[in-house]
């Protein structure tokens, strides 16, 4: 009998092999509902909420991570475990740049490791990079949408009340640096999904909507921010749809 994982409660072939991560774990069943056809759900334990189903006839699940880059750790580690070999994250940002506005969409290249997890995996001077293959899949999908969006630099780090509008003190003075060397926004757990895959020799990606700014006071209608992550999960989907189809070529 194959090994069940211990935090996510599977073996190998129950996760279908391309994977969606988004942290929160309440958005897992409206995805899987909305944009798979045939959802069923696998597990469910602790942070880690599963789902399985089909988007254009090809299998893929979703994953729920938690918050921060610990968990996410835990989930791609264990799901690579089972036979996973593509993740794209769906997440939320601040923006720090002024032409990168609440709900606009940011695909990454690469994240700057202000995480605390990806340093226990190997030495800061290695690079938190997203899978070629994950951005290209991605950068099709997002131009086949016609949907504008910005490709570049994020940063992750683990202290969220330091480096937000929630945090004491002044937080901008801290973050100014990042946005002056064209950081595009800030997160909590890209790096370390880079990190570890490629450590783990598995492509991983990540798309994420601007939920807000962190240096300009910007008001923007709830439903734009909405519209967004709808439309990044769509494009999440299509990616893991072709990243498949491309392997089976």
């Amino acid at each position: 009998m194959e090994e069940i994982q211990y935090h996510i409660k599977c073996k190998k072939g129950d996760v279908n092999r391309a994977v969606l991560l988004t942290d929160n774990p309440g958005r897992v069943e409206v995805i899987a509902q909305n944009f798979f056809e045939n959802p069923t759900k696998v597990s469910e334990n602790r942070e880690f909420r599963i789902f399985n189903g089909t988007f254009e006839g090809m299998e893929i699940a979703v994953c729920s991570t938690g918050i921060g880059c610990m968990s996410s750790a835990v989930a791609i580690e264990e799901l690579a475990n089972v036979g996973c070999k593509f993740f794209i994250r769906v997440g939320t940002a601040g923006s720090l740049q002024g032409d990168i506005l609440p709900g606009e969409i940011v695909i990454a290249t690469g994240a700057v490791r202000g995480d605390g997890a990806s340093k226990e995996y190997i030495d800061i001077s290695y690079p938190a990079v997203s899978g070629f293959e994950a951005i290209k899949a991605l950068r099709r999908r997002v131009e086949r949408e016609n949907c504008p969006y910005h490709l570049g630099i994020i940063r992750s780090h683990d202290a969220f009340y330091l480096e937000s509008p929630l945090a004491f003190g002044d937080y901008k003075k801290r973050i100014q640096p990042w946005a002056e060397a064209g950081v595009l926004a800030i997160e909590n757990e890209s790096a370390t999904l880079f990190v570890v895959g490629s450590l783990r020799r598995v492509q991983v990606g990540s798309i994420l909507v601007i939920a807000g700014h962190l240096l300009e006071d910007i008001e923007y209608p709830v439903w734009k921010f909405k519209e967004g992550l709808d439309r990044a999960v769509l494009i999440a989907c299509g990616a893991l749809a072709d990243l498949l189809k491309e392997e089976e070529r």
